[in-house]
């Protein structure tokens, strides 16, 4: 029994020892061009997803998505996010190789999450991503138009999706469909 409890005293005491040496002795990779350890990528990922839930618990879109509401999430989109995020077509390429994690390219794989999830994260960003959070850039409906185009990129109305094939600035669609 002595052995046990000096086995866990002794790991306990090494394991942050140990990460302390790594971290202050400069052995810690921080480039956001380095490939992430696996078990950082893996705590991360463990706590990103159900802290998004969290935030989104009870949240619903106060708008009808109409083609205006795309038209406007496609024009925010472009003009704020395809920087990192890609456009239909065109990857960013400093946004998939010289970020830490690389920024998902949704223009081309689209988004899978609800849309209250989508809404968190543009609106308050993801800690240690380069994900910034746009809750005092730009207003929370326009936030959901973002989320909305965002969560129907892959099956977007004729009008919508005609402007998102084609490249250049949105022309607004006027009124709901």
């Amino acid at each position: 029994m002595a052995k046990l409890w000096i086995g866990i005293v002794v790991g306990l005491l090494v394991v942050p020892v140990v990460a302390a040496v790594v971290l202050f002795s400069g052995h810690f990779p921080i480039q956001a061009t380095a490939k992430p350890p696996g078990l950082e990528r893996k705590i991360a990922n463990m706590a990103l997803d159900p802290s998004v839930e969290r935030e989104a618990d009870g949240l619903s879109s106060p708008i009808a998505a109409h083609d205006e509401d795309l038209m406007k999430g496609l024009k925010i989109y472009r003009e704020n996010c395809s920087g990192c995020h890609g456009d239909r077509g065109k990857p960013s390429v400093w946004g998939r190789s010289n970020f830490y994690p690389p920024a998902p390219q949704i223009a081309d794989r689209g988004d899978h999450d609800p849309l209250p999830e989508i809404f968190v994260v543009v609106k308050y960003g993801v800690r240690y991503t380069g994900m910034a959070g746009w809750k005092d850039v730009l207003s929370d409906d326009d936030l959901w138009r973002v989320a909305a185009f965002l969560g129907k990129i892959k099956s977007l109305p004729a009008p919508v999706d005609s402007a998102w094939k084609a490249a250049g600035p949105v022309t607004p669609v006027v009124g709901p469909s």
